[in-house]
């Protein structure tokens, strides 16, 4: 079956979905005592670290979501309360919301952002699918229910971004880390002279294939079984694209994978990742900001800047690191190898 392009995007679809991750985000802001610290003095996201001996990661996710909910504003660079957040948020505030906070800090999704900040709830969960990826171990039930959702959330901006013209000189296309295959069989729909190959651990390469067959473009699509942490990635490809795959993982093992990535192009060779961007300012948007507190509490990572992404291309030796927008709330950054 030939994919086409919806007729309205699904942003209305993620606001929705990621909603749900609003109030969680504020509860634990609560928790911690953030808006106490940055009433009594701003900080910049590694003051405030050190200064409440956080770990940094998580909370250069958290700042963006309480600014893009408008709770913080970032003046300078260093994050300060809004007049909302003194009159509401503040524990001597005579008009302090947080004693109606009860019901989300109660929530799963509340604990484990807790966690992410060296906070006990005693509740203990089951392993997350970035620690079946991170040991290289993905049984058949998993890859199928992550290649589901993956699927559910990504056909639409897999179609927006196979138009890009940015592909019109790709030949050979590695999709690493590329779960149910929907970009390289977009990309392949749209561009005949184009073959891709879907880089990923046996389990998902398996569901991978059926996708691709109902896409009708076997003759386009392969796949390779390869661990990206542990293996040398497959050489003969002038295009690496990766969609959603640094925002799972730490700035060191981003910069790790632009390494693998550098060193399996030839000179020319074109790297393309695929995510939702935090602004330059860190104070936003909603709902990259959102999408960022659940990698915080299901990944290693969150969503990054258009500068950090180039900072891990740059590091490897890639230049010329430039973002356009893709397709909703998503952009496509891309780099060359010399």
């Amino acid at each position: 079956m030939t994919w086409k392009l919806p007729t309205v995007d699904d942003t209305s679809v993620w606001d929705t979905w990621l909603s749900a991750y609003h109030m969680p985000s504020l509860a634990v802001a609560d928790r911690l005592g953030l808006f106490e610290a940055l009433d009594a003095k701003p900080a910049t996201a590694e003051e405030l670290a050190a200064r409440m001996k956080l770990p940094l990661e998580p909370l250069k996710a958290l700042l963006p979501m309480l600014s893009a909910l408008g709770f913080l504003v970032p003046r300078r660079g260093r994050y300060q309360p809004t007049n909302a957040a003194r009159l509401y948020l503040l524990h001597d505030s005579p008009y302090y919301w947080g004693n109606a906070f009860f019901v989300t800090r109660d929530s799963g999704f509340t604990d484990r952002l807790l966690e992410k900040f060296a906070v006990d709830t005693g509740t203990e969960h089951a392993p997350r699918p970035a620690e079946a990826w991170e040991s290289g171990q993905v049984n058949d039930d998993l890859a199928l229910a992550v290649a589901r959702i993956m699927h559910s959330h990504s056909v639409p901006a897999a179609l927006g971004i196979a138009r890009r013209e940015e592909f019109a000189d790709v030949k050979r296309l590695l999709d690493v880390g590329g779960g149910s295959g929907c970009f390289s069989i977009a990309l392949a729909q749209h561009w005949p002279d184009l073959n891709c190959t879907i880089m990923e651990l046996p389990a998902m390469c398996r569901g991978a294939l059926q996708y691709v067959s109902d896409g009708g473009v076997s003759d386009q699509v392969d796949t390779v079984s390869v661990d990206m942490f542990r293996a040398a990635w497959p050489t003969g490809y002038d295009a690496i694209f990766m969609s959603n795959i640094f925002h799972d993982w730490s700035p060191e093992t981003n910069a790790a994978l632009s390494a693998s990535a550098f060193k399996a192009l030839p000179s020319g060779g074109r790297i393309f990742l695929h995510e939702m961007l935090i602004n330059d300012e860190g104070s936003g948007p909603l709902s990259a900001a959102a999408f960022s507190m659940i990698m915080v509490a299901g990944t290693r990572g969150r969503q990054y800047a258009f500068a950090e992404l180039a900072g891990f291309l740059e590091s490897a030796g890639f230049t010329d690191a430039r973002a356009v927008d893709s397709y909703g709330y998503y952009s496509l950054v891309s780099a060359r190898k010399p």
